[in-house]
């Protein structure tokens, strides 16, 4: 076998190494979004008062009232190649179940936003990115 050869198996077991890695990150990385939009979602409001609930102040993160919209999320993963070798691309990805999300988030005609999507990432990128600068 010539040098050539053997350096390309060598390159070769250790893109597929490091893929692992970063595949098996990645699932602590869903845990992170997951655990970080669970505890944003977590904060007691300061804006209204309905009955015993306090609401959110417009432009917080929706204050809890059921537990709804905390416990009803979707993970997703996607790993594709990244076009530029044998390296992945990994994606991580939640989002809630619940129908009125996109109402809390943007906000209607008769509510201002109550915004989780940046709180949420803003809070969690930081150990994410520690997981994958470790690989």
């Amino acid at each position: 076998m010539s040098a050539a050869q053997e350096l390309e198996i060598a390159v070769t077991e250790l893109v597929l190494s490091i893929n692992q890695a970063a595949l098996s990150a990645s699932e602590r990385g869903l845990n992170i979004l997951r655990n970080t939009a669970m505890e944003v979602l977590s904060h007691d409001g300061t804006g209204r008062v309905y009955g015993r609930h306090v609401a959110s102040a417009p432009g917080q993160p929706p204050a809890p009232d059921k537990g709804n919209l905390r416990r009803n999320w979707s993970q997703r993963k996607l790993a594709v190649p990244n076009g530029s070798g044998r390296g992945l691309r990994i994606t991580l990805e939640i989002k809630s179940k619940m129908f009125y999300y996109q109402f809390l988030e943007h906000g209607t005609r008769k509510m201002a936003r109550r915004p989780m999507k940046e709180p949420i990432e803003n809070k969690a990128r930081p150990p994410i990115a520690a997981l994958f600068a470790g690989i």
